[in-house]
């Protein structure tokens, strides 16, 4: 499958996720503010650790993102995520989602 914002290579899996954007255009991506997209936990919210506590991270971060000014939607899981480009203007993951036939 080829990237839908640069048109290269894109690694990965194109039969459960659309529009996959390859990772040197994910890498490009910023939030709305033009800022590094947060991951994880959004900045002022990370917990204290506790000592011998071993805290995970959690699947959720920032979206939309926005490559070279194009919408995007990230899929948070495992630690990780897939970018996917927003070729219908959503307004939320679920929208994108529902578009795109997925779940």
């Amino acid at each position: 499958m080829t990237c839908p914002i640069c048109g290269g290579e894109v690694e990965g899996d194109t039969e459960t996720y659309v529009n996959l954007v390859c990772d040197e255009c994910d890498d490009r991506a910023v939030n709305e503010n033009g800022d590094e997209p947060w991951h994880g936990w959004p900045s002022g919210e990370e917990p204290e650790s506790k000592e011998g506590a071993v805290q995970s991270t959690p699947d959720r971060g920032e979206n939309p993102v926005f490559i070279d000014g194009q919408k995007c939607w990230r899929r948070y899981r495992f630690g990780g995520w897939v970018t996917m480009k927003d070729t219908h203007d959503c307004d939320s993951l679920e929208e994108f989602y529902e578009a795109h036939g997925m779940r």
